[in-house]
């Protein structure tokens, strides 16, 4: 694991390297698919049936030709079928923009290819795009595509994913929902090797072409190829509507937030409990997700803190989806879980099919304080973290366990009508009230005084700055 990480540092700085002969997309790009070529062409001569192989690759690459152009041929030569999924590994325009005789280029592509080369091969290999997929995450375009392992596997841990599910995914990203739920079939002993049991169906969409190449790697890396029931869908999801078709038992989704979008011809696109605001399309996936469920399906979604509260039309979507008694939980996430935003997100947990218990009920969850700080503004969800929030919501869930104060609270139907269907887990939790300390108060007050007074000084410099800056205009 130490000698990945190493080898993820030394590409990772790859990038900023190559930021004048590339653009970062690019070289997080080419980066990947050159591990992925690692993997796939590691083979005999008679499997890669006229192919370069790796060997082939690494003599290739370290001669005296253009590195670049032997990485770009040989991407040509590797795309094609596997399994359901198509790979057009150089059909993609920001490599080709990369000059074939570029020489600081050809230079990194060589050592490159020679960290790749002392890596092992099969399990290292999948580990390390991985590690590369989160490492590229920290960067803003990264995180249109990855969403952080921690949370990734609370979702799936709520979900609870059995052999045979049809799970679908519709903004996919990098695949990593499609791939947890696999690997959640098959460690939880569910997933029978012998091949008339029960097979796992995953289906994934995503609008960008990009993107779908990356996670169409990243599947086909993790031996899912044959898993998937046809190749990654292009194209808006949203364009459906509510109307999804009522396909998936299983619908994980981790929507950009927030995100302005163009809601073409309402006249011509269903919304079941109401249209969206053109301003934010939280509840237009909110909504397509739900549409996409069978009658007994479940779903599990991210969405930003102020899908929650907001008035509006937004709050007579969350009324109709309340009314309707297809939102089972919503989980307060604590900050700072996505290195691309700062935004605070609660997960929403959908079930079609409540237990009796259950009916007219949601449970709300407060993990603000959960997670484990790794460095300045970034937490990370533990293992136990994980634990503790899938097993109150499957307690719940199952025998309807109670409230705990501080962490977890159940409202009716009518309590959350009473609160104007303000979903916010902060609002409704009961907060664990500890005990005064002589004095505490009085410090308290002397430490927040402290600190706004800071925050005048700070206002008041860049106040100075700010007029300076307009004077020399």
């Amino acid at each position: 694991m130490q000698e990945t990480r190493s080898q993820v540092d030394w590409l990772a700085r790859a990038v900023d390297v190559l930021r004048g002969a590339m653009t970062g997309d690019t070289m997080q790009q080419l980066i990947l698919s050159a591990v992925f070529l690692r993997r796939v062409s590691d083979v005999p001569e008679a499997v890669a049936q006229g192919r370069p192989t790796w060997r082939d690759l690494l003599g290739q690459v370290s001669g005296d030709g253009h590195a670049v152009q032997v990485v770009q041929q040989a991407l040509r030569a590797w795309s094609g079928d596997y399994g359901r999924l198509r790979l057009d590994l150089a059909d993609d325009p920001m490599l080709g923009a990369v000059r074939p005789t570029h020489v600081r280029a050809d230079q990194v592509l060589r050592d490159l290819f020679a960290v790749l080369a002392q890596a092992g091969r099969s399990l290292t290999m999948v580990e390390l795009y991985e590690q590369c997929l989160a490492r590229f995450s920290e960067d803003r375009a990264g995180g249109d595509y990855y969403t952080p392992r921690g949370v990734v596997r609370t979702m799936v841990g709520l979900m609870a994913p059995e052999p045979g599910d049809d799970i679908y995914d519709p903004a996919c990203g990098s695949g990593g929902f499609l791939i947890e739920a696999a690997r959640y079939v098959k460690t939880q002993g569910g997933r029978p090797e012998d091949p008339v049991g029960p097979p796992l169906r995953l289906f994934g969409q995503d609008v960008n072409a990009r993107t779908r190449r990356i996670a169409a790697m990243n599947l086909v890396l993790h031996d899912l190829a044959d898993d998937m029931r046809r190749d990654l869908d292009e194209g808006d999801s949203l364009l459906d509507g509510s109307e999804a078709g009522e396909k998936y038992d299983v619908v994980f989704a981790n929507p950009p937030f927030s995100m302005r979008w163009d809601r073409g011809n309402d006249r011509f696109v269903p919304w079941r409990y109401g249209s969206p605001p053109k301003s934010k399309a939280d509840f237009a996936w909110v909504q397509h997700v739900v549409g996409a469920l069978k009658p007994h399906g479940r779903a599990a979604v991210l969405l930003a803190n102020g899908a929650a509260f907001r008035g509006g039309a937004e709050q007579h979507i969350r009324a109709g989806l309340v009314h309707d008694d297809v939102l089972a939980a919503v989980i307060q996430l604590p900050p700072g879980l996505f290195p691309h935003t700062r935004i605070p997100a609660c997960l929403w947990v959908f079930d079609k099919s409540k237990q009796a218990h259950a009916k007219n009920r949601i449970l709300f969850v407060d993990a603000q304080d959960a997670g484990t700080q790794v460095s300045r503004g970034r937490r990370v969800l533990a293992e136990e973290d994980v634990d503790r929030i899938v097993g109150t919501f499957r307690g719940w869930g199952e025998r309807g366990e109670d409230d705990e104060q501080g962490w977890s609270r159940t409202l009716t139907l009518e309590e959350i009508e009473a609160a104007d269907f303000d979903l916010q887990p902060g609002r409704h939790v009961m907060p664990v009230v500890a005990e005064a300390t002589p004095g505490a108060d009085e410090r308290r007050v002397r430490e927040l005084t402290e600190e706004l007074y800071g925050q005048f000084a700070e206002a008041a410099r860049l106040e100075r700055e700010l007029r300076d800056a307009l004077e020399a205009l």
